[in-house]
């Protein structure tokens, strides 16, 4: 027996069908450039237009997919009701081959036919590399939605593709109007008032690149979205985008503010070394390393040539408005101080107490055989001698039997 399946397709009414969409339920951000979705209607396979099904028709969709991949296809109505197209209880393979085009219904056991209320409805389809669990959204075997509206079905779609990669899913839409539908005219806009004025009298008024006249002004405007700018000769334009209400005044007070005087002319500042890549600084902040030309405002400056293992460099100038300083900076290596001498410890036999004096002051120890027992870093320590009668080691503080001090 032969049997009929009835889907109903959404999408938000506008004026002028023929031109305008709704808004797209779901689209991915970053669409694949490999993977391709396409889905129409039997009336317009071109998708140039909004083709008209009276009610009753039958209507075919097809859809084509450009790589493998699983397709989902949804009927959205201009009421809110959403159905499931594909998979469905007669076809369940949704996988497409690359290049392939199916039309559905694929066979003699359903039918898809249009129904009433009359409005602008729409097949939504998504095409995915992966299978995908969409049976929080639809019924697949009778094809109910357990959803309405097509922002919960961008929601319930959303969920099921997050965990997908970018470049793995991508979507498209087809439109068609069910029955002679004609929607109303849309009512002419209310107009709206914007008020200009400015601290500047007989400043110039352009509206979207226009002049429409000087300030203070007031204009009657159809609700929307304005560029306003407000000049006058030697003084900074006012630019600012505003809006108009319907039935409502805008009021906007342009301040003008003269136009500052040129900035002065500048001055080049040429710094050369003895020493490559060394560090420049000017009045303390460093600009770069030489050799360096820098672009200067006129004035007096404190230059720094420096780099480490060299004496510093410091000169102070002035630079002229369009002027050219050259500075070369002579920097001389620093001799590096010598070593510190090793603490030398004499050979303490077997076991006593001493107290040595070394550089930067004197340390008692306790000592036994070759090692030595002194408190440092906040815990007792035992330190082995480096060789016979010498201790080598950095700065310690030391306690030995109620007694402190310190070893440099």
């Amino acid at each position: 027996m032969r049997k009929i399946l009835a889907f109903f397709f959404m999408a938000t009414l506008a004026s002028g069908f023929a031109q305008l969409r709704p808004q797209s339920i779901i689209v991915n951000p970053v669409p694949p450039a490999d993977l391709r979705v396409r889905v129409w209607v039997d009336q317009d396979p071109s998708k140039t237009g909004d083709p008209v099904y009276d009610f009753g028709q039958n209507i075919q969709i097809s859809v084509q997919v450009t790589q493998d991949a699983y397709v989902y296809l949804f009927g959205v109505r201009s009421t809110g009701e959403i159905d499931g197209i594909l998979p469905n209880a007669y076809d369940q393979d949704n996988f497409l081959r690359a290049g392939e085009t199916r039309t559905y219904p694929s066979n003699g056991q359903y039918t898809f036919q249009i129904d009433p209320p009359a409005g602008q409805d729409r097949v939504l389809a998504v095409a995915s590399r992966t299978p995908l669990n969409v049976g929080d959204i639809v019924n697949i075997q009778t094809g109910q939605a357990k959803i309405r509206g097509a922002d919960n079905l961008a929601r319930s779609l959303s969920i099921v593709v997050r965990p997908l990669p970018s470049n793995d899913w991508v979507t498209d839409e087809a439109y068609y109007i069910a029955g002679n539908y004609t929607p109303p005219p849309p009512p002419p806009p209310a107009t709206g008032v914007l008020a200009v004025s400015s601290n500047v009298s007989g400043a110039e008024v352009l509206i979207n690149g226009r002049v429409v006249g000087s300030t203070p002004i007031s204009l009657t405007l159809n609700p929307a979205g304005y560029n306003l700018e407000v000049r006058r000769g030697g003084y900074t334009p006012y630019r600012a985008s505003v809006s108009v209400q319907p039935g409502q005044t805008t009021q906007v007070y342009a301040q003008l503010n003269p136009v500052a005087p040129p900035p002065p002319a500048t001055g080049t500042l040429i710094v050369d070394s003895n020493v490559g890549r060394a560090e420049v600084l000017l009045n303390g902040r460093r600009v770069g390393y030489t050799r360096l030309t820098i672009t200067l405002n006129p004035g007096n400056y404190t230059l720094d040539v420096r780099r480490g293992g060299f004496s510093s460099f410091r000169t102070s100038f002035y630079l002229a408005p369009g002027g050219i300083s050259r500075i070369y900076a002579e920097l001389r290596g620093l001799t590096p101080p010598p070593p510190p001498p090793p603490v030398v410890i004499p050979n303490p036999g077997l076991s006593g107490s001493y107290t040595y004096f070394c550089r930067g002051g004197r340390l008692s120890v306790t000592y036994s055989g070759n090692q030595v027992r002194i408190f440092y870093d906040g815990a007792d320590r035992i330190l082995g001698l480096t060789r016979a009668n010498t201790y080598s080691g950095g700065i310690y503080s030391w306690q030995v039997d109620g007694r402190s001090g310190t070893l440099y």
